[in-house]
């Protein structure tokens, strides 16, 4: 942990993983070719793409290109800090892109306090459907961040945080994970350090039907899962307390975005319902399973009269 200033343009390593996501990638690098802040490398982790992601990262002569069979996100992740070289590091997905100022803003908070293990910013979404953003989501200073982040992942967005190189000879990326390793590593860090968040734009969240985020079950299951494994370390009533909130709250955002899920593909012939997302609703949230249920029956009983008549 050591003092630094922009002055002395420390290195920033931005990692891009990327898997059979060609089409956007090239818009994820130029976003970082094109920051005010220039004393960056880009590091493109291929990990066992079968679409076009190798021609499209071969065509930017100073992005360092790695190639891996396909292992999931967080060995990807991990074989991008293996390869970086920067004091500072910086996970884009190949799916999403930096506004121009993203890494100088969150740099110049590091400024304010060295000894945080990482800044994180806020960020939007964008919907490929309508090309619209939405509100920028907005993070605030908070005191205690482990407790906060127990309720739920505040820092929402990978690409909003930039991270001390230090973090990662203490942590890894959990490749046992499927989804969630991001929030993982979030509580490993504020359980030991400070941390730093802030409400300025740093990046932009692409919504569109491959994203992994609208796997709602494997989301839940695994920020369940994550969840767990903070059980054992709690240290008083205060984060017993917290805890506690971030299982109901886990289950009651999830929850709700599968049924929301489940009556959209009730009433939309071409859309198969997943028995799956039913038998974890009832699991999760009977109420709402008996909401979906109620419908279910009244969808056919309409039916039934329609036939009838």
């Amino acid at each position: 942990m050591h003092s630094f200033s922009i002055i002395q343009q420390p290195l920033i390593s931005v990692i891009v993983p990327c898997y059979n996501h060609g089409e956007y990638l090239e818009t994820a690098i130029e976003s970082i070719l094109l920051q005010s802040y220039k004393n960056h490398e880009i590091i493109v982790v291929d990990d066992g793409s079968t679409d076009n992601t190798k021609l499209v990262a071969k065509k930017y002569a100073g992005v360092k290109y790695v190639y891996q069979t396909n292992q999931g996100l967080s060995a990807a992740r991990n074989k991008g800090i293996e390869k970086s070289t920067g004091k500072f590091l910086v996970f884009l997905d190949a799916d999403d892109w930096l506004v121009p100022d993203a890494l100088l803003t969150n740099l110049k908070h590091f400024e304010q306090d060295n000894e945080v293990a990482f800044v994180a910013g806020a960020y939007e979404f964008f919907y490929m459907w309508n090309n619209e953003k939405s509100q920028i989501w907005q993070t605030n200073l908070i005191e205690t961040p482990y407790c906060h982040l127990l309720e739920k992942n505040f820092i929402g967005m990978h690409a909003s945080v930039l991270f001390q190189r230090w973090v990662f000879e203490l942590f890894k990326y959990d490749t046992n994970l499927k989804s969630c390793e991001d929030y993982d590593l979030y509580l490993k860090i504020t359980r030991k350090f400070k941390v730093s968040v802030h409400t300025e734009l740093i990046a932009v969240y692409r919504i569109h039907s491959n994203n992994m985020s609208s796997n709602f079950v494997l989301m839940l299951e695994s920020a369940l899962l994550v969840l767990e494994k903070q059980r054992k370390l709690l240290k008083n009533k205060t984060e017993i307390k917290w805890f506690k909130k971030g299982i109901i709250s886990w289950k009651s955002y999830y929850s709700k975005k599968i049924y929301e899920k489940l009556l959209n593909h009730l009433y939309d012939e071409n859309k198969k319902v997943i028995k799956k997302d039913i038998e974890d609703l009832k699991r999760y949230d009977t109420f709402s399973y008996l909401k979906y249920v109620y419908y279910v029956n009244l969808k056919y009983r309409i039916k039934n009269l329609i036939i009838k008549n």
